[in-house]
């Protein structure tokens, strides 16, 4: 971490930023040295005059030349730096000693004084300011950026300070947003933070729509740099490859495996449709776990389509054999048609029978919530049941249709299926690193669905530990990265970023802007419900104006100095010798944001400007992330 530098220092550096005249000082005091040691060596001057003149020229010699190195030195760094790379192994030695702290890359502490020095070069033509790339050279011990590459070199040239910037891991316990748009670098920093987590040894999930294969690559090297065992992973295009990941394992009561089904609904579904579809759901699980029957995606998605009617038979029948009178079915005929109409035509007597004889007589205490719930779905209207299903059925179709079918709700029986079978309970009680692609380009409804419902279960794994007692680093850490988080977005993800860190879940959100994340939540004020779950900020290059105003506002304000001089002189015009003239110097200030807006759209490749903690801010540059460095 950097120290605040002091402030004659800044203004110092400021003022340096101009031609360097010492060298006229330097060129006359060294002729003046060059002409004592000929007046010396002719015999014309005696010594002890020649070393006082020396004496002298040395100091103004010594004084003038660390100034001239001083003026070039700020100068230099304006040159900015080239895009560097970094090993897995380098990292894992930089980490050493830092195992409770995450790296944000190389740089500086951005102070107000950093802020000033950035307005002053908008003020001029910075690209006269840059030395001869000879004498560049001289003073850096990295290459310049390019003028081929994107972004101003500047914006990191206001410091000559570049080191590795490191902040408590528990600073970011309250979620970290990372923005950038289109190769900006995003995938750089979010390869570092993935690297970062599994050589911590987190449980690490990472959900990427776009399915990166450079991140892929990236979490398997970093497996292997931290002695880990292979990631396992999951993508719906390569159903055979990978691990089955059942999203319906683990749960606590039925409700859960609603919620999670909820997030495949269709996000423009009417209110009113979706809470019975919620409903009917919740029925269907309620009666399958009363007959002991684990619910799938496919045996929900079976009673969704065909109705829940030999579900509620067979739970009625079960029911029936224990509290039914002795020869009840001798009144079937008479019991059907207490039942009214039938939905369906080809509905049995003996499931409206049954039907009549729990509505009409059994008592309260012998009735089931699961049998009350799947008939109150019975009852409704059928036409009204079809319009809500419709809609929900396409989605739960390609979910349990096909190979997606058995990755989704395995059969650990079958012995031609050698993938393992995993759920997010198993994934995090064993420590592993997850990494899940959803092919989001070609099939973004599925994408979307399959993340919602992974996420619902990630968080009712953190219900459960509030539930348990295992909050406030009780239990291990999980470090959740999802990538475009636009696409993905859901109300489960909200409540992860909103309670997920005290029950051990660090979440990282990437996007590229803000206005892509309003489209998907249906308005910027929603949106912002989302930012403001996200305490840490680490904002690379961005030409969205939406994105550009969120990060200004989230680094603050910071008062510029603005300097004036005014000159006026005035003359009779009369004869007279009177003459009047006045000089102004004036100096005064006006709050201006702490990084200039315009600069956002500005930033190199792979450098971003970063707030941690609600208020320490950071210029940093991140290496690319690689197995070898390229010759």
């Amino acid at each position: 971490m950097t120290n605040q530098p002091d402030s004659n220092e800044s203004f110092h550096r400021v003022s340096a930023w101009r031609p360097a005249y010492e060298g006229f000082a330097i060129a006359s005091w060294s002729i003046t040295l060059f002409w004592t040691l000929h007046l010396f060596f002719s015999e014309k001057l005696p010594l002890f005059w020649c070393s006082l003149f020396w004496t002298v020229i040395g100091f103004m010699l010594l004084t003038r030349i660390r100034s001239f190195i001083d003026v070039l030195a700020a100068r230099a760094v304006l040159s900015g730096c080239k895009q560097t790379f970094i090993t897995f192994d380098d990292l894992a030695s930089l980490m050493k000693g830092h195992d409770k702290d995450l790296w944000l890359g190389i740089g500086f502490r951005w102070w107000p004084e950093h802020s000033q020095k950035l307005y002053e070069l908008t003020k001029w033509d910075w690209s006269r300011l840059q030395l001869p790339a000879c004498l560049t050279r001289l003073f850096l011990t990295h290459p310049t950026l390019p003028e081929e590459a994107a972004g101003l070199p500047i914006i990191h040239g206001v410091s000559d300070t570049d080191e590795p910037i490191f902040r408590p891991i528990k600073n970011f316990e309250g979620g970290l947003c990372l923005c950038g748009t289109t190769q900006a670098g995003k995938g750089v920093y979010l390869s570092h933070l993935v690297s970062q987590a599994i050589a911590r040894g987190d449980v690490v999930i990472v959900i990427d729509p776009k399915h990166s294969s450079r991140l892929k690559d990236t979490i398997y090297h970093a497996c292997l740099a931290a002695g880990r065992d292979e990631p396992l992973t999951f993508h719906p295009a390569f159903p055979d490859t990978g691990i089955r990941l059942d999203p319906m394992h683990s749960f606590t009561n039925a409700t859960e495996i609603a919620s999670r089904i909820r997030q495949a609904f269709p996000p423009n579904m009417d209110d009113s449709f979706a809470n019975f579809a919620w409903m009917a759901v919740n029925a269907i699980a309620q009666g399958l776990i009363a007959l002991n029957i684990r619910p799938t995606l496919p045996l929900i998605a079976r009673y969704v389509r065909l109705g829940i009617y030999d579900l509620l038979e067979s739970l009625l029948e079960h029911h029936a054999l224990q509290h039914a009178e002795p020869h009840w079915e001798k009144r079937i005929p008479e019991l059907a048609k207490m039942a009214g109409r039938p939905p369906l035509p080809t509905l049995s007597e003996r499931l409206m029978a049954l039907v009549a004889w729990y509505e009409t007589e059994l008592t309260q205490s012998k009735k089931e919530p699961a049998i009350d719930g799947l008939i109150e779905v019975f009852r409704h209207n059928r036409e009204h049941y079809s319009k809500i299903t419709a809609s929900l059925l396409p989605i739960l179709s390609m979910l349990t249709t096909g190979k997606l079918a058995d990755s989704l709700s395995p059969t650990v029986t079958d012995i031609h299926d050698t993938r393992p079978v995993m759920n997010l309970e198993k994934v995090i009680n064993g420590g592993h690193v997850l990494y899940i692609g959803l092919d989001a380009m070609p099939n973004p409804t599925v994408a979307s669905t399959l993340a919602g419902i992974w996420l619902a279960d990630l968080a009712n794994i953190a219900g459960r530990r509030y539930n348990l007692g295992l909050s406030g680093g009780k239990a291990p850490r999980i470090s959740l990265f999802v990538d475009e988080v636009s696409n993905v977005i859901n109300v489960p993800l909200i409540e992860i970023l909103n309670k997920g860190a005290e029950s051990g879940i660090q979440t990282t959100c990437a996007m590229q802007t803000i206005a892509d994340l309003a489209h998907r939540m249906g308005s910027l004020e929603a949106a912002h419900v989302v930012l403001a779950n996200l305490n840490n900020l680490i904002a690379l290059r961005t030409k969205d104006q939406m994105t550009q105003n969120f990060v200004v506002e989230t680094l603050g304000n910071t008062y510029i100095c603005n300097q004036g001089t005014t000159f006026s002189s005035r003359s009779p015009d009369s004869l007279s010798p009177n003459f009047s003239s006045s000089f102004s110097h004036q100096v005064d200030s006006s709050l201006e944001p702490v990084f200039p807006p315009a600069f956002l759209g500005k930033l190199p490749n792979c450098e971003a400007i970063v707030q941690v903690s609600a208020g320490y801010i950071y210029k940093t540059r991140c290496p690319i992330l690689v197995k070898r460095i390229p010759s």
